[in-house]
């Protein structure tokens, strides 16, 4: 049986797939979740690609926002990945940026990101609505410490996306404030299967045992 890969999305740790990572343990799969490192793109998607590498053949790998990206070139080219999902991500084709896709459909939770010193950071007081709006704000003010700045660079897509050659499904967030989901909807006609949720960005904090269940799915179902 192979692993689930889990990738993480900008400011954030493989902590956040805790609630997934236990839901995947219950049904007997293992996970690998890698921490990347956010000193460029490039070494984002090496750190996602050697990870995705250690969950051998059958693997099924999950991205999160920015981490969607970052899988798209990591698993290109990797003959053992049998499924792709992109959980309220950016599936990004040749040629596109997070920002020549988010000037399209911008959402309030792009228009706030603050660039110091050549890192990305938000405005704390801000969280709670553009990422985490169906979490408690309780949930909220122990996460915002873990979050990490990540230095700032093009992020512009060169390669040949790895969905192009492995099927993928699109998690859609009906609620998302940071991820418009027009932006989604329209990312999401590049995946063969399409789920809605009404939720906010941060699925992995409300609803991590439906995320395992699709993630588990698809691996007792790989070849």
């Amino acid at each position: 049986m192979g692993k689930v890969a889990l990738v993480h999305g900008a400011l954030h740790g493989p902590w956040c797939w805790d609630g997934v990572v236990t839901g995947l343990r219950d049904r007997g799969v293992e996970t690998v979740a890698p921490e990347l490192p956010f000193t460029g793109f490039r070494d984002d998607v090496a750190t996602a690609r050697a990870a995705i590498e250690v969950a051998g053949p059958g693997a099924v790998v999950c991205g999160h926002s920015y981490g969607g990206m970052v899988i798209s070139a990591a698993a290109s080219g990797l003959s053992g990945v049998t499924r792709l999902v992109y959980l309220a991500a950016f599936q990004t084709d040749i040629g596109e940026n997070l920002a020549s896709l988010t000037e399209r459909h911008p959402s309030p939770g792009t228009l706030a990101p603050e660039v110091v010193d050549g890192t990305i950071t938000f405005d704390p007081v801000a969280l709670h609505d553009f990422f985490y709006g169906d979490s408690d704000a309780s949930v909220v003010a122990t996460i915002a410490p873990m979050l990490r700045a990540m230095t700032f660079d093009a992020w512009t897509f060169e390669e040949e996306p790895a969905w192009k050659h492995i099927p993928s499904t699109y998690i859609l967030c009906t609620r998302d404030r940071a991820v418009a989901p027009a932006l989604q909807r329209e990312m999401a006609t590049r995946a063969d299967v399409v789920v809605e949720w009404e939720n906010d960005h941060s699925p992995f904090l409300t609803r991590p045992d439906d995320i395992a269940e699709i993630l588990s799915s698809y691996v007792a179902h790989a070849p």
